[in-house]
């Protein structure tokens, strides 16, 4: 197998190398909303996330900017069903550490492709950490996908839950996540995503005191990879956020 760059950015490749390996997010370093765009049968795909987030002063966390990279190879099955592994890697303070591994399968029902109502499900079981996390642990993620496309617009919604196998935590985690985006040519689409911790499922955070951050996003589609550039700002800057500001850069790579 080899992978096909084509006409990739070379700019842009730089900047998502740079992004990973020289600066550090607080929210999950899966900083991505499910949708309907998987792998189709026989086909492979890489996938890089990288981030890097100012952190609020605190005592229990990092003060300095936090990096992470998230790099995950799908491969489709065919029927709306595909497989992964995700590998999170953070820099803090010049320390480099793999934060984890993780197994992943995810599918979607079949459904017209430009517009209607779709739904599916990602599952994923493995262990993680975050440079905000005073300790890593064993977990299951369950992220239902509910989607629709109309005229220029799509709207994703996973309304996750984070459920712990090991570590301190034992409640499952509510961590909803949306995207609205509007296209705007053939290969472009610009909107917002919404990514959150709202706590114990249990028992929701209010709302002052909840992890939330809103994001504006560019993506570009080409022939054999996609692109998208995001920056994200808190909901609650003086209250439960604990990043300042976020950025992020992902490229999503086909393989054959």
């Amino acid at each position: 197998m080899h992978v096909q760059f084509h006409h990739a950015p070379r700019l842009f490749i730089c900047l998502l190398a740079a992004t990973a390996m020289t600066a550090a997010v607080a929210a999950s370093y899966e900083l991505r909303v499910y949708s309907d765009d998987i792998p189709h049968q026989g086909e492979a795909e890489i996938e890089m996330i990288a981030s890097v987030a100012q952190p609020k002063p605190s005592t229990a966390g990092p003060n300095t900017r936090v990096a992470q990279l998230l790099v995950e190879y799908g491969y489709g099955l065919g029927h709306g069903w595909a497989i992964g592994l995700e590998l999170p890697m953070s820099q803090v303070q010049g320390q480099r550490k793999l934060e984890g591994l993780k197994a992943e399968v995810q599918y979607v029902a079949p459904h017209a492709a430009e517009v209607g109502f779709y739904w599916g499900v990602r599952g994923d079981l493995g262990y993680t950490t975050t440079p905000y996390d005073s300790q890593g642990g064993n977990s299951i993620g369950l992220n239902p996908i509910l989607g629709y496309r109309w005229s220029t617009w799509h709207v994703a919604v996973n309304p996750s839950f984070e459920i712990p196998l090991s570590g301190e935590s034992t409640k499952a985690q509510f961590q909803p996540s949306a995207k609205i985006a509007k296209r705007v040519n053939a290969k472009r689409h610009l909107g917002f995503e919404y990514f959150s911790n709202w706590g114990a499922a249990s028992a929701p955070l209010a709302r002052q005191r909840r992890d939330e951050t809103l994001y504006a996003v560019w993506d570009e589609t080409r022939l054999t990879h996609r692109l998208q550039l995001g920056l994200g700002r808190p909901l609650h800057p003086a209250g439960g956020s604990v990043d300042k500001w976020v950025v992020k850069v992902g490229m999503n790579v086909d393989i054959d």
